[in-house]
């Protein structure tokens, strides 16, 4: 139920991202020539999506030459590697991630392991008990099952997403199942696996976190030791990104929260009115069109206001409620409300490391910020500067990329803030915040700090989440948006 508008079309966002996921195993020689691929249905089960969704992607794999497809035939692969290209594709790859894995790991580490800590603090005895007679196998597709199974228990498609972003870049789920024992040994994964089971059907939750660190250590120190040794670095390193949106509205969207970062915190803070549509389209080097389309987004927010004959009027203190029938505002809205549990479950770790590597200097920027906030009344945006100081130093290059995205996503949300009801309530809450976390940063109290900020974005998510539900918007819709859902073979979807 979209509350009477358009059904969200991410059919085509999801057909790409299982366009890519074979691709990438034909290149790494998981599925080779001549071999038959599963059939579109146990696809469909697979991937937990439509038949409109997987026909799709392999009809755009028939276009590019790497499937031969016809009604009523088994589907092929016809893509072919010579031995020469199979390792120079490989080298290719790994050469320009080789500088980013030993920090890409890292961030997992801090961002991913709390998320499947409480996915498996949400399965069932049963879901454990069918994981368990699943090992038996412990291949390269067991372990992506497995995590991926585990992080759908939080009906979180944006954890997922970013799941999905860091297996890609890694590449190492699409490898051969008869991969080299010395980058991946089923032993290790088998045993592993089981561990990590095993403390969770006895809820061991130190013991179960102890053995994801370790599991992961181990599968990662595995794999850069051989890509150390066997690749060679390339000039121009690829970095990681995370593509939170997919086709048409990519650019829109991030120019909409670029300009949403502008209004209320940047230079547009205390402007009455925008530049005109061309002067912005050179300034952020987009064509006029997309420019009118992003503030055509932004106006449905209710963050700016077209006046006839003078202008795009800012209006970041507008009463007005977002106009929930446009699906552009139903969209990010849904990703508001999933980031709030992304940072919940990782802010934890992420503030307290970057707060134990801030510069003097660094450190009193951040107190002037909090303190300004509190004597100008803006204390809203506090926990905007905690978000942007976790994405510009926290010590861990992934981790400030995804938090700079977070913080972007983040920003989607306060145009809610100024028709919400109870905003005496959310001025006092976020008063006493400021507050709160300015005292422990003045006192090095960095582990306090970040449990503090934990404890307000769990207050403001279930405020967040009251106010979106009774505007119309389903809970089932709040957790919609594109990501691949892999099912355990055998498991039917829903």
């Amino acid at each position: 139920n979209n509350g009477g508008s358009k059904p969200l079309n991410k059919k085509h966002q999801i057909s790409n991202l299982i366009y890519d996921f074979f691709v990438m195993r034909f290149q790494f020689r998981h599925y080779r020539y001549g071999v038959t691929l599963p059939s579109i249905d146990s696809i469909c089960r697979e991937f937990n999506v439509s038949q409109q969704t997987v026909k799709a992607a392999f009809r755009q794999l028939r276009e590019d030459g790497f499937i031969d497809m016809h009604n009523g035939r088994p589907t092929r692969v016809i893509f072919q590697q010579t031995e020469q290209a199979f390792h120079e594709s490989v080298q290719s790859f790994y050469s320009k991630r080789t500088a980013a894995f030993p920090d890409l790991f890292e961030t997992s580490a801090l961002i991913l392991i709390p998320a499947l800590m409480e996915g498996l603090r949400r399965t069932s005895q049963q879901d454990l008990i069918q994981l368990k007679s699943f090992l038996s196998r412990a291949d390269t597709d067991d372990a992506l099952y497995f995590f991926c199974y585990i992080l759908q228990k939080l009906e979180n498609p944006l954890i997922i997403n970013l799941h999905w972003e860091i297996s890609f870049y890694t590449g190492l789920i699409f490898f051969d199942r008869n991969i080299d024992e010395n980058i991946y040994s089923r032993k290790l994964v088998e045993k592993g696996i089981g561990a990590i089971i095993d403390c969770t059907m006895n809820r061991d939750w130190d013991g179960l976190r102890s053995t994801l660190f370790a599991f992961q250590k181990n599968t990662t120190e595995r794999a850069i030791s051989y890509i150390t040794r066997n690749i060679t670095p390339a000039a121009g390193q690829i970095p990681f990104i995370w593509r939170i949106y997919y086709g048409r509205p990519q650019i829109c969207y991030s120019l909409s929260l670029r300009l949403l970062h502008e209004i209320y915190l940047g230079k547009y803070r205390e402007t009455p009115y925008l530049p005109s549509y061309e002067k912005m389209a050179r300034e952020y080097q987009v064509s006029v069109s997309t420019m009118r389309r992003t503030i055509d987004v932004l106006s449905r927010f209710r963050a700016v206001e077209s006046v006839n004959g003078i202008g795009t009027r800012v209006c970041p203190a507008s009463t007005e409620t977002p106009d929930f029938s446009t699906p552009a505002v139903r969209r990010n809205l849904a990703l508001f409300f999933q980031v709030f549990e992304l940072i919940i479950l990782s802010c934890e770790e992420a503030a307290c490391a970057t707060f134990l590597r801030l510069t003097p200097d660094e450190k009193s920027s951040l107190l002037c910020r909090l303190e300004e906030n509190l004597r100008s009344g803006r204390c809203a945006f506090s926990l905007w500067h905690i978000l942007l100081c976790i994405a510009m130093y926290c010590p861990i290059k992934g981790c400030r990329h995804i938090y700079s995205k977070i913080y972007g996503l983040f920003l989607w949300g306060y145009p809610l803030r100024t028709s919400h009801k109870e905003t005496a309530w959310l001025e006092k809450a976020d008063e006493e915040f400021t507050k709160a976390i300015a005292e422990c940063i003045g006192q090095n109290r960095f582990r306090e700090c970040s449990l503090i900020v934990r404890e307000m974005t769990i207050r403001l998510f279930h405020r967040a989440e009251n106010y979106l539900l009774s505007h119309g918007i389903q809970e089932d819709e709040l957790r919609l948006s594109p990501a691949i859902r892999m099912m355990i073979p055998g498991e039917s979807g829903t």
